[in-house]
């Protein structure tokens, strides 16, 4: 079968591999079908690694996917070949103390698709998943659902966040999952919500879904002096330094700063002393927490909404094209997809 792989940095190729099967009478046998480049997946691409995470090349990368059950274990009473589906890209022991405690999301043993050391990704004609991590979707969704793992970061990075109804929002990077993070605080009633980014088609998204006042960094510097102690959130979604010192500076007193960006540096700063004069809240996210069903939901009902996030398709035969136009925002790219 063929399977998209890195074989060095900002270089992909298409490779012969063996076909996977199922081990275990709880996996299903899933032929994909369409993949999402995800914000990690072009740090892979562009860097070869996130933080001590280092790919060994060839790998394959991807875990934003949609499938069809081709085949099923013999345990297997929730699935049937046929069946459209997405997956929850994290397998989770469902052993340790974390997922005991409703933290699968960190379990001590998760094996991640498309993670250096953990796991190989999707982007490829086939892959074998448990089960249990994998979610039905209906025709009226499909191929849309491509959007269901982020939507589900930017739900459960919400629910961190606590109360937004009448709350004064910052958005940090308009990707995909800042652009779900601002339309789900918009729904939820926020007064006041502004978005950064650095992408002028990202920020016309942002307007589109709810965002009352844009800002391109580059290109204007009043972010700080306009808002400074206003707001009551800030959700950083692309890992930039310099985002993380705005949202830092136009938080009030008591506010909460959500990181839900990856760095593509091994270590960020703060002010201490400006943390500690306003008490800010510092919140992590990883990945997300049960929260596939929830965003399967939103997405039905607000798909007309969100569809416009899905900006570009490629076959797996443009796979490189594809990444290139991605990493370096071309095009107006918000969401790009390979069809396998």
């Amino acid at each position: 079968m063929k399977a998209a792989k890195l074989v060095n940095r900002g270089k992909l190729a298409l490779l012969e591999e063996d076909p996977p099967s199922i081990n275990s009478s709880d996996e299903v046998l899933l032929r994909m079908v369409e993949v999402g480049i995800c914000g990690s997946d072009l740090h892979y691409f562009r860097l070869g690694a996130i933080g001590h995470q280092i790919v060994k090349y060839p790998f394959t990368i991807g875990h934003e996917g949609l499938a069809i059950v081709q085949e099923i274990g013999q345990k297997v009473m929730t699935l049937k070949p046929g069946d459209k589906v997405v997956f929850n890209p994290a397998i989770s022991c469902l052993q340790c103390d974390q997922c005991f405690a409703g933290r699968p999301h960190t379990c001590r043993y998760l094996k991640f698709l498309g993670c250096p050391g953990e796991l190989e990704g999707c982007l490829k004609e086939l892959i074998v998943m448990p089960a249990q991590n994998c979610f039905p979707v209906k025709e009226d969704i499909w191929p849309l659902a491509v959007l269901v793992e982020p939507l589900a970061i930017a739900l459960y990075a919400a629910q961190m966040a606590g109360e937004i109804k009448n709350k004064k929002v910052a958005i940090f990077g308009c990707g995909p999952i800042g652009l779900c993070s601002l339309f789900h605080c918009y729904l939820a009633g926020a007064s006041l919500i502004i978005a950064i980014d650095k992408v002028e088609a990202r920020l016309e998204a942002a307007r589109r879904l709810g965002a009352h006042w844009v800002d391109n960094p580059e290109l204007k510097k009043e972010v700080n002096e306009i808002w400074a102690a206003q707001f009551d959130l800030a959700f950083d979604c692309c890992g930039d330094q310099q985002a993380l010192n705005q949202a830092v500076s136009i938080l009030k007193p008591g506010g909460k700063l959500i990181i839900i960006g990856i760095p593509e540096i091994d270590q960020i700063s703060f002010d201490p002393h400006l943390l500690r004069r306003k008490e800010i809240t510092i919140y992590n996210v990883r990945r997300q927490n049960n929260f596939f069903l929830q965003a399967i939901e939103f997405l039905q009902k607000n798909k007309e909404a969100l569809k416009s996030l899905i900006t570009h398709h490629f076959p797996l035969t443009d796979i490189q094209k594809a990444f290139d136009l991605a990493s370096n925002y071309e095009d107006g790219a918000i969401k790009v997809t390979i069809k396998i």
